[in-house]
């Protein structure tokens, strides 16, 4: 377990107030103390040149964990871009040892960038999901993650494969998750599995009528559903613990339906724009009273740093602004800082993440900023981000230095 120590520095408490001069106890992995100006006893760590910064770490609320080497590879719409990029990708998850040096990979790079805390897929092998957790005793993030499950569309080694055990981890920070890929590549029997394997315990993850093709072929493909979002419905698949990603092409009545079933819709505004699949309306999830999480949703999206991502989904408003609806809301700053921090935290479950407060996890980055504080601060984090501020992370009260994440990696 991780021991006391103290961090000194500036609180990003609020994203909306600027931060005042304070300091942390963090003691057993979790913030048991938080005051404002000098500390009862000399620091463990403090900025140098600056005062720094405190601030949650970021949690990222849609990932793919098989795809942190496939980013960048477009060209292509959603469907030609699984079956030229992804599914390739996924196949090599076959072996166990490559799955190994993938997932302590893909770990290393989001404790880079100050992601602490994910919701992400794995592969349809069964082995994966023990692959990870044994990972996850060397890098202690907290995480829900899945097998993918699918039964069609797909290629044959991909299809099928054993269900492995859904069971939480007691030594680790891991919540399993029901993964159904999304209704193209899962038949009535493969949903109706899902679903079982949730049995109203388990989050469930799942894509949504993320580009318009995929919504014609579900379209064909279940005929007696009104739309795209009641085939999941039809299936128990919406419940206040199911994460839906993208949800760009969806009638009045599909986002009322999921306001009416408490689900989250994750929003991937890099994504949607690398694969041209559409453009988010955040504005339609606000007038139905949907919750909205945010992530990178790599590789799709080509940025694991959720700064950058929350820029994206600024940026995405905006231009939705000026070309589709001008009176489309645009997220401020400290809105998606907000977002990737307790906003997302509170979308995945987890009230005790993304802040500062006593009997928060101890889930903190200390910031070393080139540039003086003032009441741009978070925006200046937001569009101008570089992970080299990270001077020091703290992974449920488990100091990690940038001297651990460049150790040769883990293998089996």
């Amino acid at each position: 377990m991780a021991g006391h120590c103290i961090i000194h520095g500036r609180l990003l408490i609020d994203p909306y107030e600027p931060p005042p001069l304070g300091w942390l106890a963090i003691e057993e992995g979790v913030i048991a103390e938080v005051g404002l100006g000098e500390p009862p006893e000399p620091p463990h760590f403090r900025g140098h040149e600056r005062e720094a910064v405190i601030c949650p770490g970021f949690i990222d609320a849609h990932i793919h964990v098989p795809q942190i080497d496939a980013v960048g590879r477009g060209g292509f719409p959603l469907l030609t871009w699984l079956e030229e990029v992804i599914f390739p990708a996924e196949a090599r998850w076959s072996s166990p040892q490559w799955a190994a040096q993938q997932v302590d990979s893909f770990h290393r790079r989001l404790l880079h960038e100050g992601t602490l805390g994910y919701a992400g897929y794995l592969t349809s092998h069964q082995h994966g999901l023990g692959i990870l957790t044994e990972n996850l005793r060397r890098w202690p993030l907290r995480s829900i993650a899945g097998q993918v499950l699918m039964d069609r569309a797909a290629p044959p080694s991909l299809l099928d494969q054993p269900i492995g055990p859904m069971r939480q981890s007691a030594d680790v920070r891991f919540t399993p998750s029901a993964n159904p890929r999304f209704a193209v590549s899962c038949s009535n029997r493969c949903l109706a599995l899902a679903s079982e394997l949730a049995h109203g315990q388990w989050p469930i993850q799942t894509h949504l009528a993320e580009s318009s093709e995929e919504c014609s072929v579900v379209g064909e493909q279940f005929p007696s559903d009104s739309h795209y979002t009641a085939v999941y419905d039809r299936h128990g698949l919406l419940t206040p613990c199911t994460l839906l990603a993208h949800c760009i092409h969806l009638s009045d009545e599909e986002w009322q339906l999921i306001a009416d079933r408490h689900s989250v819709v994750v929003h991937c505004p890099a994504a949607n724009t690398f694969l041209e699949s559409g453009v988010f309306d955040i504005g339609a999830a606000q007038r139905h009273g949907v919750r909205i999480a945010l992530g990178s949703d790599v590789a799709a999206g080509p940025d694991v740093a959720m700064p950058r991502v929350a820029r994206s989904m600024i940026e995405t408003a905006k231009f939705r602004r000026m070309t589709l609806d001008r009176t489309a809301p645009i997220p401020t700053p400290a809105d998606a800082w907000w977002q990737i921090t307790t906003g997302n935290a509170e979308a995945l479950g987890w009230g005790d993440a993304g802040r500062l407060s006593i009997g928060a996890a101890a889930d903190v980055l200390l910031l070393e900023l080139p540039f003086d504080i003032d009441e741009h601060l978070v925006s200046r984090l937001i569009y101008t981000w570089d992970p080299e501020w990270i001077t020091g992370r703290f992974v449920g009260g488990h100091p990690i230095s940038p001297e651990d994440l460049r150790k040769p990696g883990y293998t089996t």
